[in-house]
């Protein structure tokens, strides 16, 4: 696909997708495309790898161009690739981000840098996404996700980037609801602001969102897509009825546990999961307990 292609393909739902390791503490790749294989044809826009749910953090850039790599192979030829590619330096990311679209990325998703976050003010964000943007031939997708990188980006920062032209988005998962609708104010009506943050999914959508990147897609695909669907197809009732089974997911696993508790309710979900790579710690088994009990409540008697 080009990049007008790409652009017309990025709205929808997209997991984060996990990254599963083996007993040795590689990347099990092939528990990795068995996942993908279940989610192509589902009706997902694409995936993303890399990402916070697929614990980034703790990734060599060679196994990030790996699982992209693999990604490309096992989606469908519609379905986009989202790569994680945002380090602390520019000139890293640079490096990255062009690896990642050669191994086969559609868009590239690029983190704040956090580390020196006092001095990512406006002037140095400005300066960075746009040397990144300015270097690759693919999309680009902001990434703002304060509570982990640490740096929180202006909204006025956010419009100025939104006017490059290989800057097609952003996945903010701050869940700062005021925060969303005041960058969906400032923005083009075709920059793609993707919803990271379940409890404000909706209301995101209704104030102009494109789509959601979130964990539940991981597990909960169907679920997520079919609540997708009825809201942009105008069934509003149905749409507020699914969403509701997502809530809790959302409260349960996300918010109470984090990434090692994704990992958790797709092993319950039939997917492979596994544990998280050290220093996070697999999940306790009164909470595994606690998981599959919100995850039997939210999926009884729903019908997609």
């Amino acid at each position: 696909m080009n990049s007008k292609q790409i652009n017309n393909r990025l709205h929808g739902i997209m997991p984060p997708v996990v990254t599963p390791f083996n007993k040795r503490g590689d990347i099990d790749e092939g528990a990795f495309r068995a996942n993908l294989q279940r989610y192509t044809g589902t009706g997902l826009a694409g995936v993303v790898v890399a990402g916070t749910t697929g614990e980034a953090p703790f990734l060599t850039g060679e196994e990030r161009l790996r699982l992209t790599e693999i990604a490309r192979h096992e989606m469908g030829p519609e379905e986009l690739v989202v790569s994680g590619t945002g380090l602390e330096s520019t000139r890293a990311t640079i490096d990255l981000s062009r690896e990642a679209i050669a191994r086969g990325a559609d868009v590239v998703l690029l983190l704040t840098p956090g580390y020196y976050r006092n001095k990512m003010d406006a002037p140095a964000l400005l300066s960075h996404f746009r040397a990144v943007a300015d270097a690759v031939r693919r999309p680009v997708l902001l990434y703002s996700i304060p509570q982990c990188a640490g740096t929180k980006m202006p909204v006025e920062v956010i419009a100025a980037l939104a006017r490059h032209k290989n800057i097609a988005g952003l996945k903010e998962s701050s869940g700062d609801l005021e925060y969303v609708r005041a960058i969906l104010g400032k923005v083009p009506r075709d920059f793609r602001v993707f919803c990271g943050n379940v409890p404000i999914l909706l209301e995101a959508l209704r104030a102009g969102g494109a789509g959601g990147i979130m964990g539940q897609a991981c597990f909960v695909p169907e679920l997520c897509v079919a609540f997708y669907n009825a809201w942009r197809g105008g069934e509003n009732e149905r749409a507020e009825e699914l969403f509701s089974h997502l809530v809790p997911l959302a409260a349960e696993v996300n918010v109470r546990y984090g990434a090692p508790a994704v990992k958790a309710a797709m092993d319950l979900a039939g997917y492979k999961g596994g544990d998280p790579r050290s220093p996070l710690l697999p999940l306790a088994a009164a909470a595994r307990r606690s998981i599959a009990q919100t995850l039997k409540a939210s999926l009884a008697g729903l019908h997609l």
